[in-house]
């Protein structure tokens, strides 16, 4: 497991009460979970849904967008920053 720093923004700050936070995990999906763990409820049903969707939530790790992506197949290194945040609608 590696330690990733994980940013929140706008509502989904909001509904976890957090705004960043350290957490280790191997990939996407296990940090998912440990988020659900430390989340508000409000963030965690958002997080249990499965892998993140694109109308709910966007996921960058690093700057890239890993939204659409299984979780489990996105492999985190030391020293990543993971960015969650809900979708941006309009022109």
């Amino acid at each position: 497991m590696v330690r990733v720093s994980v940013k929140m923004y706008a509502t989904v700050r909001e509904a976890s009460g957090m705004d960043e936070v350290q957490v280790d995990a191997s990939n996407l999906a296990e940090l998912l979970e440990a988020l659900v763990s430390l989340a508000e409820p409000g963030l965690r049903e958002l997080l249990t849904t499965g892998a993140p969707r694109s109308d709910v939530l966007v996921v960058l790790l690093n700057g890239r967008n890993v939204t659409p992506i299984d979780p489990s197949s996105v492999e985190l290194s030391e020293g990543d920053e993971v960015a969650i945040f809900p979708p941006v609608f309009g022109g």
